[in-house]
């Protein structure tokens, strides 16, 4: 995995976050996921993935992480001028891939015009 793929979702630290929340506002609200976009802090966009417990057990936790990261890094969103914080809510584990791309596309394409 290139050095970019796992670049793209760590913070240095915080404060870092802190800050991405006091600039972010939500573009995609879904019954399953939140997407709040944010103008990128430092070199390249970031993403944070937020999955609470209550979602699914661990398994379907980290296979919406990795699916996310990996519609960022496959479509070089971080590349684009926006960091982008993901809530994943309860009903995401119901999301086929497909439809969760469109969702995180959606988020970028609406303020990357």
């Amino acid at each position: 995995m290139a050095r970019i793929a796992r670049e793209i979702t760590r913070f240095p630290s915080k404060k870092a976050i802190d800050e991405l929340f006091k600039k972010a506002r939500r573009v995609v609200q879904h019954p399953g996921l939140h997407l709040l976009v944010a103008p990128k802090q430092r070199s390249i966009g970031h993403v944070l993935i937020i999955v609470p417990r209550a979602v699914g057990s661990a398994p379907e936790r980290n296979k919406i992480r990795r699916q996310i990261k990996s519609i960022v890094y496959e479509h070089k969103l971080y590349d684009r001028s926006l960091d982008c914080i993901a809530i994943v809510k309860k009903g995401a584990t119901d999301l086929s891939f497909e439809q969760l791309k469109e969702l995180v596309l959606q988020a970028y394409d609406k303020n990357h015009k």
